[in-house]
């Protein structure tokens, strides 16, 4: 039994190919943009963020935070150096994602701090000291 390399885009290719009007870009499988998933949790000292980012490293990954808003960034190329033509399947990708996420004014930027533990980013965005009021003694004068 021999395995045969079927790629279903190549049907949809053909149809594109047939009319000029299907002016579109085509699609490969050769880059993939993902939305990783996130959690997002509010303490009374900091707000902490979790993202998924499987397959990453610290070097694929950047974290920003400008205005009030942190902005997560990835980037992972191919990790396999073989012949496109080598493959029978190659479901790999180029992947990418940017995601952003609009926090209070209350996160000390000088303070965030970011890590990344078993294809988790973790971001710690420590909250600024409030200013507590000051309470002001009455005197009682007779």
């Amino acid at each position: 039994m021999n395995l045969v390399t079927f790629n279903p885009e190549h049907v949809l290719d053909r149809f594109f190919d047939t009319d000029r009007y299907f002016g579109f870009p085509k699609v490969t499988g050769d880059h993939s943009s993902i939305m990783p998933r996130v959690n997002v949790i509010e303490k009374d000292e900091a707000f902490h963020l979790e993202a998924e980012t499987p397959g990453m490293t610290e070097k694929d990954v950047s974290v920003e935070f400008h205005d009030g808003i942190l902005t997560l960034k990835g980037h992972r190329e191919n990790s396999s150096e073989s012949d496109k033509n080598d493959y029978r399947i190659r479901e790999f990708s180029k992947q990418s994602f940017s995601r952003s996420f609009r926090l209070s004014d209350q996160v000390d930027s000088e303070k965030v701090e970011a890590k990344m533990e078993q294809g988790i980013l973790k971001v710690t965005l420590p909250k600024k000291e409030q200013v507590k009021p000051k309470k002001i003694e009455i005197k009682v004068e007779s």
